[in-house]
């Protein structure tokens, strides 16, 4: 009995801190708890035993964002032969585990600090950039390029458009980045996976016109 228990509040931890997420790339910000709560499917008594204060939800929001992607990374670095396609899958999975949250959420921490991660990270860039630039990549691209491009990437446009779009959006622009990068190298570039269909390229350019027009 007590197995199933633990199984369950383990299970409910995660539904809380994937929720967060959701919410924090649908409003922009900082969401309620009890939006949390309520888009968790449990109580708010729930909610405050797993997490008594909104930091230590944002903190654990954040850390589950960027151990996902650093995992999903260090696993590429191990198994995709080309640096390249290493370092672009990884920049891809990061925005699809939602690293534009860890952008949003940092600045509501009282204490941004995971040195752990850091540190794991760091070592990461290190072997992404270096297998990059040793297959086509741009040398004089650095680690901090790659960091600050994915968190550009990864940047609300507030303009209007729905979370699939924004997502599309980026993973596109990351790919024209990539291939700049890699173009005066002469790489024959491969074909991009990820495509928008003519209908939601269509409804994104309306809005785009729309709110430059406004």
């Amino acid at each position: 009995m007590s197995i199933a228990i633990r199984a369950d509040a383990q299970r409910n931890r995660q539904r809380l801190v994937e929720v967060t997420i959701e919410l924090v790339l649908e409003v922009g910000g900082e969401p309620s708890r009890d939006a949390v709560a309520q888009r968790a499917g449990v109580g708010i008594g729930t909610l405050y035993r797993h997490f008594p204060d909104q930091q230590a939800l944002l903190h654990a929001a954040a850390r589950h964002v960027l151990d996902k992607s650093i995992t999903a990374g260090e696993h590429l670095v191990e198994t995709v032969p080309d640096g390249v396609d290493a370092l672009r899958q990884y920049m891809h999975a990061a925005l699809d585990n939602g690293i534009a949250a860890v952008n949003i959420i940092r600045p509501l921490l009282e204490k941004p600090s995971w040195p752990d991660l850091r540190s794991r990270a760091e070592a990461l860039m290190k072997r992404l950039l270096s297998g990059a630039v040793r297959a086509s990549l741009h040398r004089d691209a650095t680690e901090r390029d790659i960091v600050f491009a994915l968190t550009r990437f990864a940047r609300p446009l507030a303009m209007g458009l729905s979370q699939c779009e924004e997502r599309a959006l980026a993973h596109r622009h990351l790919d024209f980045y990539i291939d700049g990068l890699c173009a005066r190298h002469g790489r024959k570039l491969e074909p991009r996976r990820r495509h928008m269909s003519k209908e939601r390229k269509g409804r994104m350019l309306t809005r785009l016109a729309a709110a430059d027009a406004g």
